[in-house]
């Protein structure tokens, strides 16, 4: 059984970090979270791929002297004009679709993450590390993120034979998913 961490903005991510100890056979972040994981990546996710370059998440990344991730995906929507592709679209962010099911709401980019993890890269399981899903600060300001109850609907149309691979080390998502058990058991009898 693999299991992957699956990195958020939420404030409480290096809290939720050091607190899980279980196994890690792979890490997926989003956003910000990126920059944040001096280890390997295999894949860096968001909904905002051209953030990687306008924002420097990249440059933060490689300036700390991490190393790159495996593989930087970004919706197909982004993609669209050309333009501002071509002006901020790193050339190797891989267009990868970001809802979990064709008819589900969209979620954010940290079920995106999961998403990629579970789907796209095959992990077994996976542990939701600073994706609380509350209206919570992140961990790079101190202003609250409002539209985490909005994206909340989205998590509850993740199909019951994913979520049942998925746990959580904080928030709305761990009530919704459940901890994972001492030493990284991902079994829980709440789902």
């Amino acid at each position: 059984m693999r299991t992957a961490l699956v990195l958020g903005g939420a404030a409480c991510l290096h809290d939720d970090i050091d607190a899980y100890d279980g196994p890690v056979d792979g890490v997926v972040a989003c956003n910000e979270a990126g920059a944040e994981w001096a280890g390997e990546l295999d894949a860096w996710v968001s909904l905002h791929p051209l953030y990687f370059r306008k924002k420097g998440w990249r440059k933060k990344r490689k300036d700390r002297g991490y190393p790159d991730a495996k593989r930087h995906m970004g919706h197909p929507e982004a993609f669209r004009n050309k333009t501002t592709v071509m002006k901020w679209m790193d050339p190797d962010v891989e267009a990868v679709p970001y809802r979990m099911t064709e008819e589900g709401p969209s979620g954010s980019s940290g079920l995106y993450a999961a998403k990629v993890a579970l789907v796209d890269l095959g992990f077994d399981r996976i542990v939701l590390c600073g994706i609380p899903m509350t209206a919570t600060p992140h961990f790079f300001d101190a202003e609250p993120w409002d539209s985490a109850r909005s994206f909340q609907r989205a998590w509850l149309h993740v199909p019951i034979s994913c979520r049942k691979r998925m746990r959580s080390m904080s928030g709305w998502t761990r009530v919704l998913l459940g901890a994972p058990e001492a030493n990284g058991g991902t079994e829980c009898s709440t789902l």
